[in-house]
């Protein structure tokens, strides 16, 4: 009933323009009320009232937000019509509400009205393994995966980054066995081969991947994802000798020839690379992606002169592309070009990289010289796009605050504050930049920021690290720091502060567990003078002396160690 379906959308667009009803003729309306109502019959692909004004509620419903009741109303008709597109339209908007119930109920319609259909069984399949209800999955799973025209490959991977240890188990259970009944399905191999990477079993992957390949050799995808897997592995040799015999078998299929190039780049091969990729990129001069991409290839391997030769192409197919004009600045700033990386940064206007380009023009501002330069260059930015303010604001501190314009850092974010006094990220920078004489200050700014959002990691880690540098109170700070670790378990600087704030409670043996962690994920003299403090308090005064000149050869000023040195009583 697709037809079903458009002639609703239509019936929604004639009702802006539909002309008024005159309500004055009396004897029309007796006439009309007079006339009895045929039964309303439901018959397939036919729409009849009842439908109709549902579907228009919903609808109209939706528009306006009440989609509890848009989905009320499409269920409602996907049980009457038994409908494929109303059954389909139910089944969308219980996804975008989440309502996994709504959803296996409607996709269940669908499905029933579209047998041919596999989306709706994948819908229900997933959304039962995800609850663990694998008695009820498996027999679904096995109808989509034993259907030949069914995409194995979609099914998996749009489900890969929420995929739990236990629910890739049961797929890799059940995909092995549909194998043993159908072992030329390629399809099959490609999906399990990605299930064993995900779980990190390298060496099933490339097995399966080969498996596949026995029964059709050169079938690109697995080629493809064995040359891959070849490379992490270090085995360049191998794959590029496999991606190159499938080249020869496949000389136009687009992404082996990418992925030859790729390797030829690998190999230092750079000749044979750069005609291959020419040789692509004539072949695909409406594709401004792929060129994107081989200027990238190519920057990233240090032939500047062919990225640039490439963007420059870019540039004259698709002026209005402004990430070209980045890149060409990026390119002209690695050569010392410093007027041109300028020129090419100041002409993106919009776009991806418009941050970005800021941002690489305050680092050509190089010296404090160029204070005014730099507060006009954020200024503009700010008047062409405005939806960056913050972003532009933090990134003028930023700079401010690297050549010592402490006060003039604190101004602009004080007047970005009062437009937007509830930009916590705002409140979270002006607050880094208060010293110990206005510890009151830092503090009241983090309390804002942590009232407006009570559960960034980010707020209570520096908030809870701030009590304890300026206050007493340490259990206060211990528990917005424990918090704050419960979201990010392997922050060094979460760990840092957790180890600091024990240190301080006096449970040392915990505290040096989490600063031992946070050293080993990030070394620098803070996190190394805390932990010299712990391991002296220990009694492990060799190995605290150690660790604190090590790090004073190469910082012989550094504060936190000169504090621990003082601490520790170490001359």
């Amino acid at each position: 009933m697709k037809m079903f379906l458009a002639a609703l959308f239509s019936a929604l667009m004639l009702t802006g323009c539909a002309s008024r009803v005159d309500t004055h003729d009396q004897s029309m309306a007796e006439l009309i009320n007079d006339i009895p109502l045929e039964p309303v019959v439901y018959l397939p692909g036919q729409l009849n009232r009842e439908t109709l004004y549902d579907l228009l509620v919903a609808e109209m419903g939706g528009r306006f937000g009440y989609y509890d009741e848009a989905l009320e109303r499409y269920l409602r008709q996907a049980h009457l019509t038994q409908d494929a597109a109303v059954a389909e339209r139910a089944t969308r908007i219980a996804q975008f509400l989440r309502n996994s119930e709504a959803v296996i109920t409607a996709a269940r319609l669908w499905s029933a009205a579209d047998p041919s259909a596999a989306e709706p069984k994948h819908l229900v399949a997933s959304i039962l393994l995800h609850e663990r209800r694998f008695s009820e999955a498996l027999p679904l799973l096995r109808e989509v995966i034993n259907d030949p025209q069914s995409d194995i490959l979609m099914l998996v991977s749009s489900q890969s980054e929420s995929l739990s240890a236990e629910v890739a188990r049961e797929y890799i259970r059940l995909l092995t066995a549909t194998l043993q009944e159908q072992p030329t399905r390629s399809d099959i191999h490609l999906a399990l081969g990605l299930l064993y990477l995900r779980e990190n079993n390298a060496d099933m992957a490339m097995r399966t991947f080969d498996q596949g390949l026995a029964h059709t050799p050169y079938y690109p995808p697995l080629i493809l994802q064995k040359a891959e897997l070849l490379r992490q592995q270090e085995r360049l040799n191998e794959a590029l000798q496999l991606v190159q015999e499938t080249h020869s078998r496949h000389p136009h299929q687009q992404q082996i020839r990418i992925q030859y190039a790729q390797l030829l780049l690998l190999s230092n091969r750079a000749n044979q690379a750069e005609k291959l990729i020419n040789d692509l990129l004539d072949d695909h001069t409406d594709d401004p992606e792929l060129h994107i991409y081989f200027a990238l290839l190519l920057l990233d391997h240090q032939r500047l002169d062919l990225s640039q030769s490439l963007l420059n192409r870019l540039v004259e197919l698709y002026p209005d592309m402004q990430e070209v004009q980045f890149y060409l600045g990026h390119i002209a700033q690695l050569q010392g070009q410093r007027e041109l990386a300028m020129s090419h940064y100041q002409a993106v206007g919009g776009g991806s990289t418009f941050l970005q380009s800021r941002a690489r023009l305050l680092e050509l501002y190089n010296t404090s010289e160029y204070l005014n330069d730099v507060v006009n260059t954020i200024a503009l930015a700010q008047d062409t796009q405005p939806e960056y303010s913050t972003d532009l604001t933090i990134l003028l501190s930023n700079w401010l605050t690297q050549y010592d314009f402490y006060q003039e850092a604190v101004k602009h974010l004080s007047e970005a504050i009062r437009i937007h006094p509830s930009d916590t990220r705002l409140l979270y920078t002006r607050a880094l930049l208060y010293d110990d004489q206005q510890s009151s200050l830092m503090l009241a700014d983090l309390e804002k920021a942590l009232s407006l959002d009570p559960s960034s990691a980010m707020i209570q880690n520096a908030l809870g690290y701030s009590l304890l540098l300026h206050t007493n109170d340490y259990d206060r700070a211990y528990q917005l720091i424990q918090a704050a670790l419960e979201q990010k378990p392997d922050d060094p600087a979460i760990l840092d502060s957790m180890g600091w704030v024990l240190f301080k409670l006096g449970r040392l043996q915990e505290s040096l567990s989490y600063l031992q962690r946070a050293y080993l994920l990030y070394p620098d003299t803070e996190v190394a003078a805390h932990l010299i403090r712990v391991l002296s308090e220990l009694g492990q005064q060799d190995a605290a002396e150690e660790l604190l000149l090590n790090h004073l050869r190469d910082n012989p000023d550094d504060r936190h160690l000169l504090n621990a040195a003082e601490k520790i009583r170490v001359q």
